[in-house]
């Protein structure tokens, strides 16, 4: 977000007043923001411009009167509702990109023509892939074992529950800080490389750190009922940060000594960005929209 220019709705209302043509796309974060840049230029498109939520300011006061809270995904929302407000009888090309999160769990849905969502719950989703995290593994780590499919199937049953014990505590507005480390409720039997999460444990602690262990019995009841909710997709029901730190503990063990000390999720991360294919991306739902409305 380096010496970009911090709008207001104002400016930008009055922006695309004087320029309806821009070709210009929000998103939450600089990773998002990168990979949107990347992709479009795989694509050969350059009439476009990317741009984080954070260099536009969202008052407080739109995100209560639209219902939503503060946080990032709200504000790009906010500023595709707020946007298609001003021009929903006049053409307009920008484009406001948010993660799904917990919205197709909640039955959250939105009428705007200038929002677009991730497929899963995150952009991060579209790394958990078999053929991404192959390449990675050979390729980028040197690793013969473990093999993709199995690390995809070991993390994924931990991942729906951190996912869960996170929307419950969402779902039941508690707000609540997250545990570090898993709460040290992550085990890993190398004897068969099975992962085993203490969930219940995991609750116990949440709960206790956060001073609402009255509320457990409630927690757990609200936690079954948001599981009953399937869908065919996993990606649908994991925390991208869960993801790269689960996956990222997992790997370690692997390593090379000289690497295995400073390996750290925030390098995975990048390194997975790495092995991502842009025709892959052009397969999918969104990067498919990003595209229809580039091409307008």
């Amino acid at each position: 977000m380096e010496n970009e220019i911090r709008r207001t709705l104002d400016e930008l209302v009055t922006r695309y007043e004087l320029e309806p043509d821009l070709r210009d796309i929000y998103v939450e974060g600089r990773t998002d923001k990168l990979l949107i840049e990347w992709f479009l230029d795989q694509k050969q498109y350059q009439n476009f411009a990317v741009y984080e939520i954070d260099t536009v300011e969202i008052p407080a006061e739109l995100l209560f009167e639209l219902g939503l809270k503060d946080n990032i995904q709200s504000r790009v929302i906010a500023l595709a509702l707020y946007m298609y407000e001003k021009f929903s009888e006049t053409p307009l090309y920008i484009t406001c990109i948010a993660d799904k999160d917990f919205d197709w769990l909640f039955g959250k849905e939105y009428e705007c023509d200038f929002l677009l969502f991730s497929d899963y719950s995150c952009l991060e989703m579209y790394l958990f892939n078999e053929v991404v995290l192959d390449k990675y593994l050979r390729l980028g780590l040197r690793l013969s074992q473990p093999k993709a499919r199995e690390v995809l199937n070991q993390i994924s049953r931990v991942l729906e529950d951190l996912f869960l014990i996170r929307a419950t505590n969402e779902a039941l507005e508690l707000n609540m800080t997250w545990l570090k480390e898993f709460g040290g409720c992550c085990k890993l039997d190398k004897r068969d490389n099975q992962i085993y999460f203490e969930r219940k444990n995991f609750i116990t602690k949440y709960l206790n750190s956060n001073s609402n262990r009255s509320q457990e019995s409630k927690f757990i009841t609200k936690l079954e009922e948001l599981r009953a909710k399937e869908l065919i997709d996993i990606r649908y029901k994991i925390h991208g940060h869960d993801f790269t730190e689960l996956l990222c503990w997992y790997i370690r063990p692997y390593l090379r000594k000289e690497i295995r000390s400073s390996y750290n999720s925030e390098i995975l991360a990048g390194s997975l960005l790495g092995c991502i294919d842009a025709e892959k991306l052009a397969q999918e739902g969104l990067f498919q929209g990003l595209v229809a409305r580039i091409d307008r």
